[in-house]
């Protein structure tokens, strides 16, 4: 194993070597950068692969370098994306924005004169000025072989001069807001006044991949362009070797963009990739020609840490977060969950739903999961209850009308209190068994009796008062009549003794 030391003198001799052999391509190229990653900074945390998601901008090669969400443009990733940088051939995905927007991509079109106009070391289809072609093929050899004359071609056919494509390119890097972006030429060899920035060539690449034309030319493995009238069939292989089938820097979720390098640009790569229904796009501008994957583990692992940034649920994983939980009435004083029971959702076999979220937004997610959830009780909800009874159904309608259901079962037993001994209360009984109407009759005719029994007792009494009455009047006149009699029989004896005769019997 070599030394960090070592290490590090080796690196610096091959950059000045590179340096010393490469053959200046511009008048007043940019120096090459000097690698910011171990092993030629040890003060940087090494990568960790199995960790993705603690990605941290000094573990990328790119001087310039940002990660967006596509579908929101969420940035989830930056690094210096502000900075002008020379964008290289990735200049090629506005161009080629352009013509999808501005061109009958059905058309067959004879290559202009332009076509030739470019300098000498550029890459090339190639096209020749007055070869008939289909549109479609020119934009496949412009992007997979990255050929200047194909987008010298395209500018003339679009605006009628590459000052006027020039131009509309301007204006629509300004309609996407891109404040950091100036282009000289539609295919990106490095001029002075060339210039974007990695969250400008974001927002571009953003727009284009709303085409799906484009998405099929950049995710393209390899393509074979018909023959024309100056050529035959010929196969040509994306250089973008992130989505070449084979090719060893092959990222499996990678569906495109586009790569771009020359010594005044360094290794640059805009990327995409899917997985999971999350799209991101990549850009890495700058990194390091000393080791020439660079780019492509600078944009695999922009993608990683991505994804990280997402997770995936399922129905049943969102259920048990949330739940449903229900009291059971008449559950023993003792019960350990004072009667409250959580019921499991068994799935019917229709149907699946999952989502994929920024994972700082599970909050949100589990309260509209909750919101959408409508349940059914089937049973009274009475202790004692056994684990796995059928306490009700649940339906779930998700955000797209996807209907779920299933049935809600008890997760565990709920013992019932133990009862009083019953006493026989009449009144409850009454209560109980005979209906309300019934009652108001029985009650009705209890007071008409009772009123019909005190009538009868007060007339009862008053005649029981009048023949007392007149009892104690006839012992009265009795009375009165033996007072009488007495009286007279004292007279008589009276006046007997007077006149010296018996006494008379009194009359009776």
């Amino acid at each position: 194993m070599l030394t960090r030391k070592l290490r590090m003198i080796i690196s610096c001799l091959l950059t000045a070597l590179m340096l010393a052999l490469s053959t200046c391509a511009y008048a007043a190229p940019t120096p090459t950068p000097v690698p910011t990653l171990p092993p030629m900074d040890a003060s940087i945390p090494v990568y960790d692969e199995n960790n993705p998601g603690s990605l941290t901008p000094d573990q990328l090669y790119a001087q310039s370098a940002i990660l967006i969400n596509q579908d929101t443009g969420d940035v989830l990733l930056e690094k210096n994306a502000d900075v002008r940088m020379n964008p290289a051939s990735t200049t090629k995905i506005m161009t080629i924005l352009l013509a999808l927007e501005y061109y009958n991509i059905n058309s067959v079109v004879v290559i202009p004169p332009e076509a030739a106009d470019i300098p000498k070391d550029s890459s090339v289809v190639p096209v020749t000025p007055g070869e008939e072609m289909t549109f479609t093929d020119l934009l496949y050899g412009f992007m997979l072989k990255s050929g200047n004359d194909a987008g010298n071609a395209i500018a003339v056919l679009v605006a009628g001069s590459i000052d006027s494509f020039v131009d509309m390119m301007n204006d629509r890097a300004a309609e996407l807001g891109c404040t950091n972006t100036h282009f000289v030429n539609p295919h990106g060899y490095t001029a002075e006044g060339h210039y974007t920035s990695a969250r400008d060539m974001a927002r571009i690449t953003q727009e284009a991949m709303k085409h799906t034309l484009f998405r099929k030319i950049v995710g393209a493995s390899d393509y074979t362009m018909q023959a024309s009238s100056m050529r035959d069939e010929v196969l040509i292989w994306n250089s973008n070797n992130m989505v070449v089938w084979g090719s060893p820097y092959r990222y499996k979720y990678a569906t495109g963009v586009k790569t771009g390098t020359t010594s005044a640009a360094g290794q640059c790569l805009v990327g995409s990739a899917t997985k999971n229904d999350i799209n991101l796009i990549s850009v890495a501008f700058k990194s390091t020609v000393v080791f020439p994957h660079a780019k492509w583990q600078d944009t695999e692992r922009m993608m990683e840490y991505g994804f990280a940034q997402y997770q995936t649920y399922d129905f049943q994983q969102l259920y048990e977060m949330t739940g449903v939980v229900v009291p059971i009435s008449g559950a023993a004083e003792d019960d350990p969950s004072g009667g409250m029971v959580k019921l499991n959702a068994l799935m019917n076999r229709s149907g699946n739903y999952e989502v994929t979220i920024f994972k700082d937004d599970l909050n949100a997610l589990l309260s509209d999961f909750k919101s959408r959830l409508s349940v059914q009780y089937t049973s009274d909800l009475v202790a004692p209850i056994e684990v796995g009874t059928l306490l009700g159904n649940l339906t779930f309608t998700a955000e797209d009308g996807t209907v779920l259901t299933a049935l809600l079962t008890a997760d565990r037993s709920v013992a019932a209190a133990k009862k009083a001994p019953v006493r026989f209360s009449p009144v409850q009984w009454v209560k109980d068994t005979i209906p309300p109407w019934l009652l108001i009759i029985i009650a009705f005719f209890i007071l008409f009796f009772l009123i019909l029994t005190i009538s009868k007792s007060i007339i009862a009494a008053q005649e029981r008062r009048r023949r007392r009455i007149a009892r104690e009047r006839a012992r009265a006149r009795r009375a009165a009549q033996q007072r009488r009699l007495a009286q007279a029989r004292r007279h008589n004896r009276y006046v007997q003794e007077r006149s010296g005769q018996p006494p008379k019997r009194p009359v009776r």
